[in-house]
This record gives structure tokens, C-alpha cells and sequence, in this order.
């Protein structure tokens, strides 16, 4: 899986906004704490749900359950507004 090309984050002080561009039924914008926006600047690249929760893990002292759970919720917003191409 993969953020969409047509989705372009950008950072403003402790917060990452997102916004939809060309090809998309999504019209607003999406801002992320500092963690969500970890989960999907590493959906820039093609990854699995499993390789980011494995590097989320190496970075955050939190059980694997918790991470997990955190990084399906991303996802699952991503994929509700046509932000993930899989």
C-alpha cells in the first residue's frame, strides 16, 4: 500500500496537513498529530501495514497492541477518504 500521488502532506509547526489534488472525491483537509503524520510519511513509500507498525514499534516505547491499533486507525481514515492506493 502507498499514500495516493493525488494526496500532498505538509508540515506546519507540530501538525501535518493534507490535501487532495486533481483525480479526487475528497474536498477538505486532513491534519495529523505528529504521530499519524510518521504513519503516513511512511505510506509515501510503497510499505505494508506490518512494516510500518514494525517501525513504529523501533521508535515508540508502546506494546505492539497499541501501535497497531493506532496505525489501523490511520489507515482506515486514509482508505475511508480514497487517500491509500493498494
Amino acid at each position: 500500500m502507498k499514500l495516493n500521488e493525488f494526496f500532498l502532506t505538509q508540515t506546519i509547526d507540530d501538525a501535518q496537513v493534507m490535501v487532495a489534488t486533481g483525480d479526487s472525491d475528497f474536498n477538505g483537509i486532513i491534519r495529523s498529530n505528529k504521530t499519524a503524520a510518521e504513519i503516513i510519511d511512511l505510506l509515501k513509500e510503497e510499505t505494508t501495514r506490518d512494516e510500518v507498525v514494525d517501525k513504529m514499534l523501533a521508535k515508540y516505547d508502546a506494546s505492539r497492541e497499541e501501535i497497531a491499533s493506532d496505525v489501523d486507525m490511520v489507515i482506515e481514515t486514509l482508505r475511508k477518504v480514497g487517500a491509500i492506493s493498494e
